[in-house]
């Protein structure tokens, strides 16, 4: 089975910045001490946390996001503003009016400027692996892998199949995929599945992560500046209150050679359904109604109805 690697046309009312010129490669986090390698916590997409996993024409989105976890104890320590460029690095850019009117300066900077990444606690990790696994002992593994000499910046290899990624309209530096299901046994996707993500030897995955939202307030965050919290394990009570997801890390302290990595339940698999999607809950846990809460950006999908997760 192949994934799609070309994303299915969608709307929205925010247009996408353009992607950087391919002569403009995405930096690598590389740790200071190779033997040393990045505590990192693995933030998964709203859409597979807080909905059920919507099929659309047998595609399941796999949206995730790396999270630099040095000197923080939790994801609590985690604040809103550990992901974006500084103020007065975006000010010093030229960037276009029509950029600054659709409010994606740091998704243009990112693409045009990739060194600022090292201004925020995202991760642009050299190796990613999402293992999906499920009834009937099924299991598919995706990989994708970078290399680039950073004192050249010229490339020496780049991802080539279905897993990818981007910097999304948020301005987020998001790993992911459509996962085809159209292999599966059953169109409603009996028995849950679950995806892993691995990282390469320079990261350590220490946390699984979601965003925490206030049970009282459906779809507001519920510590306004650090909205993340760890995933859950089966049957804790704060899965009942908050419906923050069932998943973890394989260890908080991983050998150096297994790294550890994050998982998450994903659930039942749903078809989609006659109004075109997730739309029935009204936009619950921050998602807008059509299914496409990318990594927390809460408006939408990817307006240019082309290639995603493709950018270097």
């Amino acid at each position: 089975m192949a994934a799609l690697a070309v994303l299915f046309a969608t709307t929205s009312c925010v247009s996408i910045a353009a992607a950087h010129e391919d002569s403009v490669p995405m930096i690598i986090t590389e740790p200071e001490d190779t033997d040393e390698p990045i505590p990192c916590a693995v933030f998964f997409a709203d859409n597979m946390v807080y909905a059920p996993q919507w099929r659309i024409g047998n595609l399941v989105r796999i949206e995730a996001m790396v999270i630099n976890m040095t000197d923080l104890d939790s994801p609590e320590d985690i604040m809103d503003s550990d992901l974006n460029v500084s103020a007065e690095s975006l000010a010093a850019l030229p960037i276009p009016p029509e950029v600054v009117l659709a409010g994606t300066e740091q998704q243009w900077a990112l693409n045009n400027y990739p060194e600022l990444l090292n201004e925020t606690r995202m991760v642009s990790v050299n190796y990613i692996e999402v293992t999906i696994t499920g009834p009937d002992g099924y299991s598919e593994a995706f990989v994708a892998e970078w290399e680039w000499d950073p004192e050249t910046g010229e490339w020496v290899g780049e991802s080539d199949g279905e897993l990818g990624r981007e910097v999304n309209k948020g301005g987020h530096l998001i790993y992911g995929m459509l996962w085809d299901t159209s292999v599966l046994d059953s169109i409603n996707g009996i028995g849950d599945y679950t995806v892993e993500v691995r990282l390469g030897e320079w990261y350590n995955v220490t946390h699984a992560i979601a965003h925490l939202y206030n049970p009282e307030v459906e779809g507001d965050l519920l510590n306004d500046g650090y909205p993340f919290s760890s995933l859950l394990e089966e049957n804790n009570p704060d899965y009942y209150l908050y419906g923050i997801g069932i998943g973890n890390v394989t260890s908080d302290n991983p050998p150096l050679e297994d790294r550890g990595y994050g998982w998450i339940v994903l659930g039942q698999l749903i078809p989609q359904g006659p109004g075109g999607g997730n739309g029935g809950d009204g936009g619950s846990h921050g998602e807008d109604g059509d299914g496409n809460n990318h990594c927390g950006d809460q408006s939408g999908g990817n307006s240019n109805g082309g290639s995603r997760y493709r950018s270097k």
